[in-house]
């Protein structure tokens, strides 16, 4: 096995590609739904703070979800933000993990099949592959590391390098399990499918079947939730479900997304869209077909052999990438959910380039022709160029929402103190079409890490005792800090218990409650009622009447917050008076 040729050109075109693809707004980009979490938590805390963070979350293995691996890379990841006081700095972080995976699909796609058009197609499919839009997402480290571990298992096990490749795909299944059922193919793509092929293919199930075991019971056995909700009807017809949809809907993604990008082409596109057309015409005029010197080139026949072979194990992996998503369903095409088909880049990107292939061999003999076929192929895949631009845009927006939304929070706010719940009744907030803002756990966390609350506020004797330390157990000592929380739309029906507002983790008037805070009834003098009007936030003073009962909220007392200590995030989340109003209105 080698790498192409022209090594440094190709990483050179691939660097370029993936760059303007998917981080060319990444000093743009923010925070987005888990990052708060991941990120930005480790960002938040000193050296002894995230050691004690670090080592519960790592040593209670049912706190990672039975995925130690992918915790320990964003947790490091979020403290390296710490360490250069700049998140932004992280999406770099992302981008050469990104990079790595195209270079390795490409050394991937070299050692199953030599043919340059073939490995150029499908490497660029892979690198702009338009089903899943999480590229540029920071809590998606972890992730596309657990790619990387895949592809460097399949490559080392081409190598014949056995047992480093079980290493790896291990490696894989503790960061992310759902890499595990792709590398089930690895024997397939050996040269030779002979007798003894069976044999390596019934030692190769049984090893991963035993890896597969071994992480389902160590979760079992620690309370992991996720796998104590299985049942198994679920267990049975959630995989089938999602590899009957999954496959046709990544793939539909490749012709669906430069029709969306199409019909949406208008500013900075205009620019990056024709470049991108001349750069890849040019990419794709220098690339021949390979002939074998053992064989006539004229006779298709080995060529034909190849891609029968390899249109069954592109298929193979496709089908094979949606068993194991149990929690998102492989409809969705949009935002974080849409990682459900991050594994389907695989199979997706090798049909994708045999098809290519294809293409240009029908035109190969007639130059006006292959010369069409090369513009038609550049426009397409520019148009996913333009698509992963517009993730981009989208993306850009979402972050100025929050921005401008944390911005009211403060300003309508100054007065928070222990025990004050700011609840926000807004259900015109837009949250973005990819990558969300104000959704889970995100918004709670936020304001104590925009602010540095003193530690007295923990009061942890006030909170009820319990043997067992769940997986939420650590965070219990933020149970009295302030917070906003999003109430749901019909929040007044089921929010009043005793003459109070009712929180507790299984209310349905709140959109996101912290499963580790402790129910408890609190008095509506401790809550800030933020409510839309207008296309905007404004701090409710007078009387509520709520189920025959009328409640006064929190009056305005004298500002308290410039007396806070500025957390990691303000500067990043609160705007300066001199930048211009965003709305995050619908």
């Amino acid at each position: 096995m080698v790498f192409p040729n022209n090594l440094g050109r190709y990483i050179f075109i691939l660097a370029i590609i993936t760059f303007i693809a998917h981080f060319w707004h990444y000093q743009n980009l923010g925070l987005y739904e888990d990052d708060y979490f991941l990120i930005a938590q480790p960002m938040s805390m000193n050296v002894v703070d995230f050691s004690e963070f670090f080592k519960w979350h790592i040593l209670n293995y049912s706190s990672t979800e039975g995925r130690p691996l992918l915790y320990i890379i964003e947790f490091s990841v979020g403290f390296l933000g710490k360490l250069i006081e700049d998140f932004r700095v992280l999406y770099l972080i992302n981008y050469l993990v990104i990079l790595i995976n195209n270079i390795l699909f490409c050394w991937f796609l070299k050692s199953i099949w030599n043919q340059p058009i073939f490995i150029v197609t499908g490497t660029l499919a892979f690198t702009l592959f338009p089903a899943d839009t999480n590229h540029a997402y920071l809590t998606h480290i972890s992730l596309y590391s657990s790619l990387t571990f895949l592809l460097l298992a399949f490559l080392f096990y081409l190598f014949n390098k056995k047992l480093l490749s079980y290493l790896l795909i291990f490696a894989s299944i503790l960061c992310y399990e759902t890499m595990l059922p792709l590398f089930v193919t690895a024997p397939l793509f050996k040269n030779h499918w002979d007798k003894s092929l069976l044999k390596e293919m019934i030692r190769h199930i049984l090893i991963l079947a035993a890896m597969l075991a071994t992480i389902v019971i160590v979760r079992k056995i620690t309370g992991e939730g996720r796998i104590d909700e299985l049942n198994i009807l679920t267990s049975i017809f959630t995989p089938i479900r999602q590899m009957v949809i999954g496959p046709f809907i990544s793939l539909s993604m490749f012709f669906y997304r430069p029709a969306q990008t199409l019909l949406n082409l208008k500013g900075e596109l205009l620019v990056f869209v024709p470049l991108s057309i001349l750069g890849f015409i040019l990419l794709l005029s220098n690339l021949k077909i390979e002939a074998k010197e053992d064989f006539d080139a004229n006779d298709n026949t080995l060529i034909l052999s190849s891609i029968k072979k390899l249109t069954f194990l592109g298929l193979t992996l496709l089908v094979l990438s949606y068993p194991l998503f149990f929690t998102r369903v492989a409809t969705e095409i949009n935002g974080r959910g849409s990682r459900v088909h991050m594994t389907a880049a695989l199979g997706a990107s090798i049909l994708i380039g045999l098809l290519c292939y294809l293409i240009i061999n029908l035109f190969n003999n007639n130059n006006l022709a292959r010369n069409l076929a090369n513009a038609g192929l550049a426009v397409f895949f520019s148009l996913l160029v333009g698509f992963g631009l517009t993730v981009q845009q989208e993306n850009q927006m979402t972050w100025e929402y929050q921005r401008a939304f944390w911005t009211d929070i403060i300003h309508l706010c100054p007065d928070i103190e222990p025990d004050t719940i700011i609840l926000v009744d807004a259900p015109d907030i837009n949250t973005g079409k990819h990558l969300h803002s104000f959704i889970q756990w995100g918004t709670p966390i936020t304001l104590r890490q925009i602010y540095k609350f003193p530690k007295t506020w923990e009061r942890l004797d006030e909170l009820p005792q319990t043997e067992d330390k769940p997986r939420w157990y650590f965070w219990r000592k933020y149970t009295f800090y302030p917070k906003v929380y999003r109430l749901s739309q019909n929040w007044q029906d089921t929010i009043i218990n005793q003459g109070k507002f009712d929180f507790d983790p299984k209310s349905k008037s709140f959109e996101y409650f912290l499963k580790w805070e402790a129910p408890r009834l609190i008095d509506s003098h401790d809550i800030i009622l933020l409510q839309e009007k207008n296309g905007q936030l404004f701090r409710r003073s007078k009387p509520l009447t709520i189920s025959g009962q009328v409640f006064e909220f929190k009056p305005i007392y004298e500002s308290a917050i410039e007396l806070f200590e500025k957390g990691i995030l303000y500067n990043f989340l609160i705007k300066q008076s001199n930048e211009a109003p965003i709305s995050y209105f619908k």
